[in-house]
């Protein structure tokens, strides 16, 4: 064989070993990211943590004479009075509903029982439901099976409050010296990157900065609306539901569902009548919220489609549990950034960094 064909072979398995190698190194890297998912997540949610106390603290500070440390503290504490404030509350008045409501269940299910017997297909209905629930009475032994249960719930709740310390914590680190860990980013890029880098990280913090803005706006409107609407029906506990509301909205059309179930059940306490207005101001406020709100205020962030963010919401809340349902919008604002900045803008585009980074700015105002 002449020298050639031995030096193109040579350089044909030079090739193929470096394919393989890319090919086993990315299969590694999404092996790794599979495994550490949920500590990834948690990162990114201590990241976030950072962006919402940042905002007050960085207002606070620059209005007043306090340092940027106890601008921080006030505001940590303020955030914790608010916070213990609301679980008071709302524990002691859903205590007290579930009560009265346990009293009227009874009565009411026998007139719904008295209701659907006046139709032909009612009393197999009922039978039918009964029949499924004598499928749960207590067996013997079950006391034993329901107390391991509950050490893995107890467990389990346990260990999603470490969780939540823990990213709060990570957070508050990092919101104290963020400079020095936005540096220690930079220098794992190469010394000619690190400007393209530090714009792309600025690009993000603007462009999450914007989306928490307008989520905690939206929430804000959300809870305003649903507590007064609940007080002017006479609804008890009006405010702490309104608060609930809003803080379960954060997590887009999946969340205020969720929140309008409590509000159905102590509403149920005071009449089949005033649960039925609840639900339809509940259907008021959500669409108000999907049509004016959100729109108006998130012009400054990522636009999501809808479609897209339920689908990512069902697939990051099947494979990484409920941490995954919360950070599903933030995680398409940064994946979107980057797709538009990185693929878009500067490969099919062709476009300076600096100039793909005002032309996203732009198209979002």
């Amino acid at each position: 064989m002449s020298e050639s064909g031995k030096h193109s072979l040579s350089d044909y398995a030079r090739r193929v070993w470096v394919a393989v190698g890319i090919v086993v190194a990315s299969l590694i890297l999404l092996l790794l990211l599979w495994f550490s998912a949920n500590v990834l997540l948690m990162v990114f949610a201590a990241l976030l943590v950072t962006l919402f106390f940042s905002i007050p603290t960085n207002y606070l500070h620059q209005r007043s004479p306090l340092s940027r440390r106890l601008a921080l503290l006030v505001v940590m504490l303020v955030f914790l009075a608010l916070l213990a404030g609301f679980i008071l509350n709302f524990a002691l008045g859903m205590s007290q509903e579930f009560e009265r409501l346990l009293k009227i269940l009874p009565n009411s299910w026998s007139s719904l029982e008295e209701l659907i017997l006046q139709y032909p297909l009612g009393k197999e209905a009922i039978d039918r439901f009964e029949q499924f629930a004598n499928q749960f009475s207590v067996p013997s032994g079950a006391i034993n099976s329901w107390s391991s249960q509950l050490s893995k719930v107890l467990s389990s709740t346990l260990g999603a409050l470490l969780n939540v310390f823990a990213v709060v914590l990570i957070g508050l680190f990092v919101l104290l010296e963020p400079d020095s860990y936005k540096k220690g980013v930079l220098v794992l890029f190469a010394p000619s990157k690190r400007d393209e880098a530090r714009d792309f990280l600025d690009l993000v913090y603007y462009k999450l900065t914007w989306w928490l803005l307008g989520r905690l706006i939206s929430m804000s409107v959300i809870g305003l609306l649903f507590g007064l609407g609940l007080w002017v029906l006479g609804v008890p506990m009006a405010l702490s539901l309104g608060i609930l509301a809003g803080l379960l909205s954060f997590i887009p059309y999946l969340g205020p569902a969720l929140a309008a179930i409590p509000a159905l059940l102590v509403a149920f306490t005071q009449g089949s009548t005033t649960m039925l207005y609840v639900g339809l101001l509940y259907l008021a406020i959500q669409f108000l919220e999907s049509n004016i709100v959100t729109p108006l205020v998130q012009r400054k962030a990522v636009s999501i489609p809808p479609a897209l963010l339920l689908i990512v919401q069902l697939l990051l809340g099947v494979y990484t549990g409920i941490l995954g349902l919360l950070l599903s919008e933030p995680l398409i604002v940064l994946s979107m950034l980057v797709v538009q900045r990185f693929y878009v803008k500067e490969w099919l585009e062709d476009k300076k960094p600096a100039e793909a980074r005002e032309e996203i700015i732009e198209e979002q105002e």
